[in-house]
């Protein structure tokens, strides 16, 4: 839209400039008429369409790979990038320049020849969409390499994990045990069919703190949920409060927003995911890379290195008073840990290369963790991906040295340096 608008508002004012601007544009301006410079632009419009019509063939053919190869949870990367922010809006500029200014140059009387400085501005305009053209294939050659595709998935993951953890200032140490509601309780059901997209915690304590409520929602960011499910429970605070069920359901269920697909922004999990999808893509027999799964699993190695700093898990909100009344479930480090590890290990087992990043991934996230409980759930991920593989690949010629390597690990959950990868698993 904005390229549209741009480009329709130079096409008017470059045909029939202002006084002041024809006389710094006429030294500039191409000598025409009226009727040649109408059949210069329509030049013009057919190569930007024609260039045009490349882009958007080069971006379908990379999109259809990008589906098929890694997977369609991508395609928003692609959606996002400069080929689409940026290159598409100076082509359509363009277009609708020469659209415009070919409009306005048949309402110009006379056939004499004359300065016409939309005829350079268009000049410029093709030069301009080249370039696009030529940075939009090197652009795409870039994007189609699977170490930037990984590592751009990563970023966007960190940094929603970082935006997530700031709205977390202020919540309390997650309890040891939730409480359980005394006496009356009421469900909490979702309006509508979809995902959970967001969920405002400050809105909702605000109704808890003024109806005297304790709200306990169940579905964490990124779950389905079915019309009429119940997505959580709410109840009063020690069995008093200011409203019915009636009247706090419809409050409580505007800071809960659910759409027809998840929504990156707010979802580390889909992240997550998405890097599992590319791992376990490139396992199938069809695909059968294992070195896409070796960089997939590398950058989700970073990743669950970070996330063992971040506050993870169940959300506690206070009131002022410093009283638990809204609890939001969260995935857990474990629960990352397990979306990580567990589909890709059921596929990727028979490779040696895949089970030693993952247990590279498990010491990795156990040496850089900060907190006792996460260096416990590194070290029971280890044993546990040991375990599976040695059940799946008895009497496997390499099993040997993935036991050496996994009890080489074992120091790095307590801060010890990672020991160096063995020849088979670069």
């Amino acid at each position: 839209m904005v390229g549209a608008v741009t480009g329709a508002c130079l096409g008017v004012v470059f045909v029939e400039p202002p006084a002041f601007a024809a006389r710094v544009l006429r030294g500039v301006a191409w000598q025409a008429t009226a009727a040649e410079a109408r059949d210069m632009l329509f030049t013009a419009l057919g190569i930007a369409l024609t260039s045009l019509s490349i882009v958007l063939s080069l971006s379908m053919l990379v999109v259809q790979n990008a589906a098929g190869q890694f997977s369609p949870r991508l395609l928003r990367h692609f959606v996002q990038g400069a080929g689409i922010r940026v290159v598409i809006p100076v082509f359509i500029a363009t277009s609708v320049f020469c659209l415009v200014a070919a409009h306005e140059f048949g309402l110009v009387a006379g056939a004499e020849r004359a300065p016409r400085p939309a005829l350079s501005l268009a000049m410029l305009l093709l030069v301009v969409c080249e370039g696009a053209l030529v940075f939009q294939v090197l652009h795409t050659l870039q994007a189609m390499r699977v170490e930037n595709i990984v590592q751009r998935v990563r970023v966007d993951t960190l940094r929603v994990a970082h935006r997530m953890e700031r709205l977390r200032t202020g919540d309390l140490e997650t309890p040891a045990e939730v409480p359980a509601p005394m006496g009356v309780r009421w469900p909490l059901r979702a309006p509508r069919h979809g995902f959970v997209v967001s969920v405002d915690a400050r809105a909702l304590l605000e109704v808890a703190t003024t109806r005297r409520l304790v709200v306990h929602l169940e579905r964490a960011i990124g779950e389905p949920v079915i019309q009429a499910g119940e997505v959580g429970w709410f109840a009063p605070d020690e069995g008093k409060s200011t409203a019915s069920w009636e009247e706090a359901e419809p409050l409580l269920l505007r800071a809960i927003r659910t759409d027809r697909w998840r929504d990156e922004d707010v979802d580390v999990a889909l992240g997550v995911r998405q890097l599992v999808d590319v791992a376990v893509k490139a396992l199938s027999p069809g695909i059968n890379d294992p070195y896409t799964v070796v960089e997939a699993l590398d950058q989700l190695t970073f990743l669950m290195c970070e996330l063992s700093q971040l506050r993870l898990g169940l959300r506690v909100v206070a009131d002022t008073s410093g009283r638990p009344r809204v609890f939001l479930r969260a995935p857990s480090l474990r629960d990352y840990l397990d979306l990580v590890t567990d589909q890709t290990l059921r596929y990727g087992a028979s490779e040696p290369a895949v089970v030693l990043r993952l247990l590279r991934l498990a010491g990795a996230v156990g040496q850089h963790a900060t907190k006792a409980e996460a260096r416990r759930t590194a070290r029971e991920t280890l044993h546990r991906i040991l375990a599976a593989t040695e059940q799946g690949q008895q009497g496997a010629s390499w099993l040997a040295g993935i036991r050496r390597y996994a009890r080489d690990v074992e120091p790095a959950l307590e801060g010890k340096p990672l020991p160096p990868l063995p020849a088979i698993g670069f």
